[in-house]
């Protein structure tokens, strides 16, 4: 498979932690990811799209649009969320095989406390898991991966800001407690940027491990303004510390250069993360067609 180009409905300020903006049904958005120039999306929050496997196959193919993937979160170092995350992979699994998707992407939960500290490196590493919720957080990761493969899907992991797996000490320590073949990677630009990291550094030790792509861009200065007033997650996405595809700070040349090296044939997801569904220049139809413009000159 050639490199792909996707979206999904994060860019319509569609995520987990928030009420969906009303504007914006799913049929609104599968039409404007088609629009925009997208071959690909991603699932959302399960309910979102369609959850009968029949329905969502036809409300994609009527677009020209292929499911590559679902993200789900849960707290993985918190024992006591197992049970229920467990769950809602397991229905999430079954859902996006039976549409022909074969990964799973999988994250922490973001939790209040870690997104009070987002973005401030040296702050949320001493908010990070002790050893014994790394250690659940381990257990939880193998039974996802377990659950996954018994639908035919790999498992990549996202790490995320707001969550215990977001500075870049944590996502190596993360990497170096599961093999490759264990668990791939799904490498978010901008959240790895935001969390304190270089994008283009990660991804150029950590090739091998890539199975899909999150391509982010982040506006430096808004994110030392988020730093400097201590903007929780939320906040910081509101502030827009999130930039349009190809004008904020990340070299996508590079990181596109690297893939290619590599012979990566994935699904590169742009996303530009919103809330309340974008207002006036950054409307999530403008936000998407500028970036597909932009993959366009890069090549893809």
């Amino acid at each position: 498979m050639p490199i792909m180009p996707a979206s999904a409905p994060v860019s319509w300020g569609i995520q987990e932690s928030v009420a969906a903006p009303a504007e914006y049904p799913y049929t609104r958005v599968l039409d404007e990811i088609a629009k925009a120039g997208y071959v690909g999306t991603e699932l959302g929050p399960y309910g979102f799209l369609p959850s009968e496997p029949a329905q969502l196959r036809h409300e994609l193919s009527q677009r020209g649009l292929t499911l590559c993937s679902a993200f789900v979160a849960f707290e993985l170092g918190n024992r006591a969320s197992h049970a229920a995350g467990l769950k809602h992979v397991e229905r999430s699994a079954k859902l996006i095989s039976a549409a022909g998707a074969r990964l799973l992407i999988l994250s922490d939960e973001v939790v209040a406390q870690r997104s009070a500290t987002a973005g401030r490196r040296e702050e949320s590493n001493r908010h990070s898991w002790n050893d014994s919720e790394w250690k659940a957080a381990i257990e939880a990761i193998r039974d996802v991966i377990r659950i996954s493969k018994a639908e035919g899907l790999g498992v990549a992991f996202h790490h995320h800001v707001g969550t215990h797996v977001e500075t870049p000490e944590e996502v190596d320590r993360l990497l170096g407690l599961l093999s490759r073949e264990e668990l791939g990677l799904c490498l978010d630009t901008g959240h790895y940027v935001y969390g304190g990291g270089d994008a283009v550094e990660f991804l150029g030790r950590n090739l091998p491990r890539i199975q899909c792509m999150h391509l982010k861009d982040i506006d430096g200065a808004r994110l030392q303004e988020a730093r400097q007033q201590k903007l929780d997650f939320h906040a910081a996405i509101r502030h827009g510390v999130f930039a349009r595809l190809g004008q904020g700070v990340i070299d996508f040349a590079e990181v596109l250069g690297l893939l290619r090296k590599q012979g990566f044939d994935g699904w590169l997801v742009v996303e530009q993360d919103v809330l309340e569904g974008g207002r006036g220049a950054n409307a999530p139809l403008a936000n998407a067609t500028a970036g597909r413009e932009y993959l366009r000159k890069l090549g893809i």
